[in-house]
């Protein structure tokens, strides 16, 4: 028992200097420690950054040269940039690289419509050919490209010559071959709707009449304006669609290889602005009327899913407003047309007495 007790008594006396000992400050031998893990930490993070950036400058060095590099051009064009890359990527193996294709855009020249076809047959042969997807910045490059060949570098611009090249570049934005709907931005398309507005803007400044009669097929008696504003009202519809089409999410309701393909192209999914829609909703109705710019602008983009069928008060008011001018203009025409057959009627009259008088002289 006292051998118990005094181990009792040990532990209880060790246990009491333990907790009662006075927090002494850390050794310089533990200041040492803790700062050579610091000092190992920094010269970590600096051997890791070094390691990178080496690598990186490695990468680039090491980095084989693109076509247009090994061509080394003295003059770059989109034509001999085309031909440079299709020589390169010929057996099908090798990749067009989206750098290439940047370059190739913005070698286009102002206002030479070569250059612009040059970008639209690119599009078309890099996707077919070379599994070339195109990106954002691909997509930018092409579009400005486009709209700066296309359109003349005349001192004084008019109309038509805007129109036909804002025309052009949108027919490649909805022609699906280019790939330009999987990575083509709103900006990009409210800038071509823009074009457009601002040619009819000076074509009607000229006193050209815009509105056309919208019939099912065309009968060919149509004149060059005719067929340039209903390729214009066709393109406009368009791009609206295009825009609403890709925001719906359609690879939804794809089976699994077809929307596996399909997002692989895809970019973004940005679908039309409000100022997409205001743009379209103008020139619809500069061409079409009220009644076609309800059917075939505002109609499919109050279809989808993600408006719930709210459009902009502003522009159903302007569809309202286009139409009540359009039922006073009919009114009128019909009011001027039926005193004209009046005046007609009672010339006739006036003639058929003028007979029945002769007449009765000579009898």
């Amino acid at each position: 028992m006292n051998n118990q007790a005094l181990v009792r008594a040990r532990c209880i006396l060790r246990a009491n200097k333990l907790v009662h000992r006075p927090k002494e400050p850390a050794t310089a031998g533990v200041q040492n420690l803790m700062s050579s893990r610091v000092a190992s930490s920094s010269f970590q993070h600096h051997r890791f950054a070094f390691s990178s950036v080496a690598q990186q400058e490695q990468s680039s060095t090491d980095r084989r040269p693109s076509a247009l590099e090994q061509a080394n051009l003295d003059v770059i064009t989109p034509g001999h940039s085309i031909f440079v890359l299709q020589k390169y990527a010929a057996d099908g193996l090798a990749l067009i690289r989206q750098s290439d294709f940047i370059k190739l855009c913005e070698s286009a020249r102002p206002g030479n419509m070569k250059d612009a076809k040059a970008i639209a047959t690119a599009l078309k042969e890099f996707r077919r050919n070379n599994r070339f997807v195109l990106q954002k910045a691909g997509a930018r490059a092409a579009v400005e490209g486009m709209i700066r060949s296309s359109i003349p570098n005349y001192k004084e611009l008019y109309g038509k010559p805007r129109l036909h090249a804002a025309v052009f570049v949108a027919d490649q934005i909805i022609d699906e071959k280019t790939a330009l709907y999987f990575a083509i931005e709103t900006e990009l398309v409210d800038q071509v709707l823009g074009e457009i507005q601002q040619a009819l803007t000076e074509m009607e400044e000229r006193g050209m009449q815009l509105k056309i009669e919208i019939k099912e097929k065309a009968s060919g008696d149509e004149d060059d304006d005719e067929k340039l504003l209903f390729k214009t009202l066709r393109v406009t519809e368009g791009l609206v669609k295009v825009l609403v089409n890709r925001s719906v999410r359609p690879e939804f309701n794809m089976k699994k290889r077809a929307a596996r393909n399909y997002l692989k192209r895809l970019q973004t999914v940005a679908g039309p602005e409000l100022s997409t829609l205001k743009l379209a909703t103008d020139i619809a109705l500069s061409i079409g009327g009220a009644a076609v710019t309800q059917k075939d602008i505002v109609g499919p983009y109050a279809a989808a899913w993600w408006t719930k069928g709210v459009v902009d008060e502003s522009i159903l008011k302007a569809i309202a407003d286009a139409e009540s001018r359009e039922e006073e203009a009919a009114r009128a025409a019909a009011a001027e047309e039926e005193a004209a057959n009046t005046e007609d009627d009672s010339e006739a009259e006036e003639a058929g007495e003028g007979d029945e008088d002769a007449k009765d002289e000579k009898e």
